[in-house]
């Protein structure tokens, strides 16, 4: 059984050692452990060796072999605590050198002929009688070892955080190992003059080696106190679970009255059964329960609560910042706490929060500003979790974790945890080294990582708060510049929205009207809001004079949209009111100055139209006292005053067709046949002019209502300004078609020649009274064609284009005779 146990310790420390070695192959520490770890697996096998040789000569040559990997081992252990925790390159060559080669000279006493008295093969063991120079080797070992604590001692005095802690791992297996492996390979045997016990000396530094396994490679380590308690947390667990079950046995026992082997058998297969049921869901309650006795974890976990609570709550982005930093502080206790969040504009990370011991900013991490490609902040980024400076230290390739680990020391930053969100980092935390010097336990960590997410989220919270609340306070200052009134009110018709504007114009005060029903308003303006949120009527502009309280009118446009939900439910409506009393008065202005320009056009045309017909009837007049007795003067006289005046009469009566008839006519109108008759009538002037006129009659059904003669005036106007226009050769033609559309039915004549051009620029101007580029005429044939179309709520307009042509177009709504505009004059 002794023999297993030492090959199974040996296979142990091996696989240890390479395994330790893996997980940082380029960390002295682990270059270190490995080897050491090795020389112990060598030592326990020589150690197993001895037990298992049949010959003295056998157990002669372990036994001298053994001292040269004990050397190693104890030389290692100076080797180690030079360089662990803090080191990650080795001692200097010259002191390693004078370590090893004092380690080999004391292996040399395990080749003294003087050794050993005896050895004695004894179906137990295999006894070895040492002398005098095994003594001078345990000098050695208890010398070395005796070094080695005393420089981690001093070392945990120094150092802090997770560093003591590993300090403390390694100094508690050191000390419980070396006394036991003191007594067994050292004390026992030069008291006793045997080596009984001294496999068990080499078998108990098993110990020391997971431990220091622990602290090496184990990613988060338990301070050694937390350890010690949750120990002391199952030790008493598994004592309460026994002391329950011997409860129960005993009570069986007492209760059945064992009479016979068979009963006693049922009695406790039966109390094993009740025990089994008993104790598996028990011991993790009762474990749990002491656990939460011995450990901070409660007190830990109410200010994550606390803390994590505050922080949701708060939508004030800096607030939220600084209750953040606070929660950390108060969960963690570091030296400081900084948050560094994205500026937006640079990518570079800038302070906005911070807490301190004390409110000593000395003690605050360094950075105030990172930039996107500082070292930490590209660390931090990659990482899934929390980067602390320990884990960069020790796990991290060699090449990544001196840089790092130096700037996180230089910066003061023990932690980084990032703040994500959607997998992009806006922000940094970083935390300083604890006040009380040891390390962030395990549950701490995860902790500060549970609440990075929450932070993150009510940033993003935060700023939605601030966006809504700029958006809201942007649109009430829209709402409150705004010219135009707007009111709003719900699908129960309360008022909910009422601008300044609106209580300028309506003359109510907000308070008169907000949350109040609709029937507070005017009533025009209640029955437009009324309609859009009963049927979803949409209000493009209703007009109407809007009665203020005092009694006042004004002209109002009101135009009014549903409000409307995803769903497509009405939630309300909305209605924009426009005091039209400035525009109203813009307008009258205008038309005023538009009559007034077109009456001084018509006044100098009909000056200069007038005066030429009367100079040659004054000129003849005042020629008449002395030729009057001429009968040719007097009858060219005659003629010419005859054609003058008829030329003053026939402008009289183009004027008088700018105005209203005196006697307007409404009846409907073929179209076809008035386009026939003007044709027919026009026919003797196109051939005269060596010009094809054409009809292209549409069978027009449609009736527009109007007066078929004033109809047939605007034609025949546009139809002798097109042969007019068109040169010999050319072609002119009248079109009629019918039109249909949502906006109502109409009828369409286009009077089209080939040959004319109309720029762009002069469109506009052939309409007005007396223009004209023609030698003859008057300029008022075009004029009247519009005055004539605009009385029949009509349109004419205008397409010409080089190559093409000009096109005239008249179009005729088709609708009831009570529509049509009877112009006064």
């Amino acid at each position: 059984m002794d023999r297993v146990v030492l090959l199974t310790i040996s296979a142990l420390s091996f696989g240890l050692g390479i395994a330790v070695y893996r997980r940082t192959p380029d960390r002295v520490w682990n270059k270190l452990y490995v080897v050491h770890a090795v020389a112990v697996s060598a030592w326990v096998f020589a150690n197993f060796m001895i037990q298992s040789a049949t010959t003295v000569a056998a157990a002669e040559l372990w036994v001298r072999v053994a001292h040269i990997p004990a050397a190693i081992v104890i030389s290692m252990c100076i080797d180690f605590v030079w360089v662990f925790p803090e080191r990650i390159d080795f001692a200097p060559w010259q002191q390693r050198a004078i370590l090893y080669t004092i380690g080999l000279l004391f292996a040399t006493v395990g080749f003294s002929p003087d050794l050993y008295s005896s050895i004695e093969l004894t179906p137990a063991t295999v006894l070895v009688h040492y002398r005098w120079p095994f003594a001078v080797f345990g000098v050695f070992t208890v010398f070395t070892l005796g070094a080695a604590d005393w420089l981690l001692l001093r070392k945990r005095s120094r150092l802090t955080g997770l560093q003591r802690v590993q300090v403390n791992y390694v100094l508690l297996g050191w000390l419980t190992t070396q006394a036991f492996a003191i007594l067994t390979m050292v004390l026992l045997p030069v008291i006793w003059k045997n080596g009984d016990f001294m496999r068990w000396g080499s078998a108990s530094y098993f110990f020391v080696i997971a431990a220091m396994a622990y602290a090496i490679a184990k990613q988060r380590l338990l301070d050694l106190r937390v350890a010690l308690r949750r120990g002391v947390a199952y030790l008493l667990a598994a004592v309460i679970v026994v002391l329950v079950a011997f409860f129960v046995l005993t009570v069986v026992h007492q209760l059945l009255g064992i009479a016979s082997i068979y009963n006693v058998a049922l009695a406790y297969l039966l109390a094993g059964i009740f025990m089994g049921f008993l104790v598996v869901p028990l011991l993790p309650v009762v474990t749990a329960m002491l656990e939460r006795t011995f450990s901070s974890e409660e007190q830990l976990q109410e200010l994550f609560s606390v803390g994590s609570a505050a922080i949701l709550r708060t939508l004030d982005i800096n607030e939220l910042l600084r209750l953040s930093a606070r929660a950390i502080f108060d969960m963690l206790h570091p030296t400081g706490v900084s948050i560094l969040l994205r500026d937006e504009a640079t990518g570079d990370y800038v302070r906005r929060a911070s807490k301190s011991a004390g409110d000593d900013q000395s003690l605050l991490p360094d950075p105030r500003m990172l930039s996107k490609y500082h070292i930490v902040v590209r660390a931090v980024a990659q990482a899934r979790g929390v980067v602390t400076r320990d884990e960069i230290f020790r796990f991290r390739s060699l090449a990544k974790a001196r840089p790092l680990a130096e700037t996180m020391s230089q910066l003061r930053v023990e932690m980084v945890a990032p703040l994500k969100w959607e997998d992009e980092l806006v922000g940094l935390v970083c935390i300083g080294p604890k006040m009380s010097e040891e390390m962030y336990q395990p549950e701490e960590i995860e902790r500060l990582r549970s609440m990075m997410p929450l932070i993150s989220l009510a940033m993003q919270n935060a700023n939605l708060y601030a966006e809504m609340v700029g958006m809201k306070e942007y649109s009430e200052a829209i709402l409150r510049e705004m010219e135009s009134g707007v009111i709003a009110g719900d699908a129960e018709g309360d008022i909910f929205l009422y601008n300044s504007a609106a209580e300028r114009i309506i003359g109510l005060s907000r308070d008169e009207v907000l949350h109040k029903g609709l029937e507070v308003l005017p009533t025009s303006v209640a029955q437009c809001l009324r309609r859009a949120i009963e049927v979803g009527e949409v209000g493009s502009g209703d007009r109407f004079d809007l009665r203020r309280p005092d009694g006042q009118r004004i002209p109002v446009a009101c135009s009014t949209s549903a409000l409307t939900s995803t769903s497509g439910q009405t939630g309300g409506a909305v209605a924009v009111i426009n005091d039209l009393t400035v525009i109203q008065q813009l307008e009258y202005e205008r038309q005023e100055a538009e009559r007034l320009g077109l009456m001084r056009v018509l006044t100098a045309g009909m000056a200069h139209e007038i005066r030429n017909p009367l100079v040659a009837i004054r000129t003849f007049a005042e020629l008449l006292p002395t030729r009057i007795d001429d009968e040719e003067f007097r009858s060219t006289f005659l003629e010419t005053a005859t054609d003058e005046i008829e030329r003053i009469d026939q402008l009289v009566r183009q004027l008088m067709m700018l105005s209203k008839p005196a006697n307007a006519v409404a009846e409907p109108v073929d179209v076809d046949r008035v386009c026939k008759a003007v044709v027919r009538s026009a026919s003797a002037q196109a051939e005269s002019k060596q010009v094809e006129l054409t009809a292209k009659l549409g069978a027009v059904s449609q009736r527009p209502v109007g007066d078929e003669s004033r109809l047939h005036q605007a034609v025949v106007n546009l139809v002798n300004n097109a042969l007019q226009a068109e040169s010999a050769g050319g072609r002119v033609e009248v079109i009629t078609e019918e039109v249909r559309g949502v906006n109502g039915n109409g009828v369409l004549i286009r009077v089209h020649n080939l040959s004319s051009y109309i720029p762009s620029r002069k469109v506009d101007e052939i309409f007005k009274p007396f223009y004209t580029e023609k030698p003859e005429g008057t300029g008022l044939g075009l004029a009247i064609c519009q005055t004539i179309i605009e009385e029949h709520n009509g349109k004419i307009r205008v397409r010409s284009e080089p190559g093409s042509g000009t096109e005239f177009v008249i179009e005729l709504p088709v609708q009831t005779s009570e529509h049509l505009v009877n112009v006064e004059t």
